[in-house]
């Protein structure tokens, strides 16, 4: 004999299921221009705190980029949530949850989260400073893409990089290098076993502005696999003036970039689940970073050469 659920309990189940298809439909309907207005909140209440600390607004002009898609956008959310969360740490000792990207197709509800979670901690942080916040969000009806949210939330990590303490490191941008390595390194092994190649030679006085020029010229080879393979990525232009004056926290930026790239070419072409994690390295200078994107470059231009020639091919025993 079965069990019958009481009434009220039925009334409960149905209430939840009513609740969770319209909280679907409901990120169905989110759009850029949602997730752009609660980013320019986050911005808001960021500069309260900024001032609060009496440090300098960011004078960068917002970065070149066209073509981006919301995958891409959620990977700057995703720093962006790490960098608030240190910063939380610094100011308040509080650290916020650190999720992870889905391993699917990105939509904007899915940015949208990660933007959320960023903007509770920041307002954590004003609130525990006794900071008076804007609760009310931009009504600009200008339609924004993509592009516009990843403009901002790039201006905003740069903001943060000038409010931290203890700023984003090269051992920071090594260890996203790495995980660049690890995604390249399953792409490589569709037509061989080998898979990661020998360091360069270590080459003594790097700076951040050339290992951020290397790894312009990783997000190049990038963009060739990904046009050979009829996929699409954003397109980035930085002039040299400005690459001259980056901090270790901007190449930071585009590692992730190129990490959010290679995740993506990694689960199409490999049906690879793109949640991998690299140890922290120790210690790092921009030489030994440097030499790591040596790696990854040569990773890059051995798949660029191969699928110029050949097929790919089930490597043995997979």
């Amino acid at each position: 004999m079965r069990n019958r659920q009481p009434a009220s309990m039925l009334l409960l189940f149905a209430v939840l299921a009513i609740a969770s298809r319209l909280e679907g439909s409901q990120s169905a309907n989110i759009t850029p221009t949602d997730v752009y207005r609660h980013v320019q909140a986050v911005a808001l209440d960021l500069d309260r705190i900024r001032l609060y600390m009496g440090r300098p607004r960011i004078t960068q002009k917002e970065i070149q980029v066209r073509g981006v898609a919301p995958r891409e956008v959620i990977y700057q959310a995703a720093t962006l949530c790490e960098k608030v969360n240190r910063l939380s740490y610094e100011l308040i000792r509080v650290v916020g949850d650190k999720p992870a990207v889905p391993d699917r197709d990105i939509a904007p509800a899915d940015v949208l989260k990660f933007i959320h979670l960023a903007h509770e901690q920041v307002t954590e942080i004003a609130k525990t400073l006794q900071l008076e916040l804007n609760p009310r969000l931009m009504t600009d009806s200008e339609t924004k893409t993509p592009t516009d949210v990843y403009r901002a939330v790039v201006q905003l990590n740069r903001q943060i990089n000038l409010m931290l303490d203890q700023r984003f490191s090269p051992s920071d941008v090594y260890e996203q290098v790495s995980l660049a390595i690890a995604h390249t390194a399953t792409l490589r092994s569709r037509w061989s076993g080998r898979r990661i190649p020998p360091e360069p030679d270590w080459e003594l006085g790097k700076r951040p502005a050339d290992v951020y020029r290397l790894l312009l010229e990783c997000l190049e080879l990038v963009r060739s696999i990904a046009e050979q393979s009829d996929l699409q990525i954003l397109e980035l232009s930085v002039d040299d003036a400005d690459i001259n004056n980056v901090t270790p926290s901007d190449v930071y930026d585009i590692a992730s970039l190129l990490v959010s790239e290679l995740a993506y070419l990694d689960r199409l072409l490999n049906d690879i689940p793109s949640r991998r994690r690299a140890r922290y390295p120790g210690r790092k200078v921009p030489s030994d970073v440097f030499q790591r994107v040596g790696i990854l470059k040569e990773q890059l231009e051995e798949i660029n050469a191969l699928l110029e020639s050949q097929s790919p091919v089930e490597e043995e025993g997979r």
